[in-house]
């Protein structure tokens, strides 16, 4: 704990302000769109690299590319618990549980499957070879938990996003601190946590119901397929191309995807009104 708190001492001021405004803005941006369209819209925004974004732009300026390569393959693996852990979520909530048992219920699954993805040394192809079956069963899952709607409006209040922002920023600072302790396959874990979900589901599971924020989670799971394209991507290519374009391309990655699946259910959704 000491060896920690000394590394954030030691991070420059306006460098560890810059970074932790940057995440707060990020973290208002998605919760305010998040909750001004609908759960399909909400999801492609909280889907995209919110978190995990910023906390690889600021591993690659503390670490060479070798170690954001490694980190990258352990959040493949770990980028394949996300989707047991929001179904898991689901089937609670849908069960008319509580928040925090919901909510407790999908964290521990996923604690207990990053302790395994933890205890063992990736390498890339094994980590998308575990990733893929986990999505494709959890997309066909998925569609079971989109057919909620809200209960209620939600009343709009800034605490809510300063839960949200204080959740991520203070997580993002905690693994910029840790990364020179810890393992790189740990920081890996650390850095594709569930961390814009959970704040989701913190806030919106007593606003609109648990059924609801569910069914915003499920969807999201296709938006996360371009979360996993994006950190192979960088796995596969930061020692060669370097941290500026292999990142920049991983971002672009994930906002492409989310956009196809956008114009692939708006075209959906056009082609039904034409035929009926």
């Amino acid at each position: 704990m000491t060896e920690v708190l000394a590394a954030l001492a030691d991070l420059p001021f306006t460098a560890l302000a810059v970074r932790m405004a940057a995440v707060a803005v990020f973290a208002v941006i998605v919760a305010l769109i998040s909750e001004r369209v609908g759960p399909f819209f909400g999801a492609m925004v909280a889907s995209l690299p919110i978190y995990t974004g910023p906390v690889y732009l600021f591993l690659a300026l503390d670490h060479p590319p070798d170690y954001l390569a490694r980190v990258a393959v352990a959040s493949m693996a770990t980028c394949a618990v996300t989707p047991i852990y929001l179904l898991i979520y689901g089937l609670f909530a849908r069960a008319g549980r509580s928040m925090m048992a919901s909510l407790s219920a999908g964290l521990g699954v996923w604690l207990l499957c990053a302790i395994f993805v933890q205890l063992y040394d990736w390498t890339l192809v094994e980590a998308l070879l575990f990733a893929v079956p986990i999505f494709a069963v959890s997309l066909l899952l998925a569609p079971h938990f989109t057919d909620a709607v809200p209960l209620k409006a939600g009343e709009r209040a800034w605490l809510d996003l300063v839960v949200r922002v204080l959740l991520v920023t203070l997580i993002v600072g905690v693994v910029n601190a840790l990364s020179p302790f810890v393992p790189a396959r740990l920081t890996g874990i650390l850095s594709i946590m569930p961390t814009v979900t959970t704040s989701l589901i913190l806030v919106l599971h007593g606003r609109i119901g648990g059924p609801a924020t569910a069914a915003l989670l499920a969807h999201s799971i296709g938006g996360l397929i371009g979360m996993l394209l994006a950190v192979t991507l960088v796995a596969a290519t930061v020692v060669k191309w370097g941290p500026a374009l292999s990142l920049s391309l991983a971002l672009g990655i994930s906002v492409a995807w989310n956009l196809m699946l956008i114009a692939a259910k708006q075209g959906r959704a056009l082609f039904t009104r034409r035929t009926r």
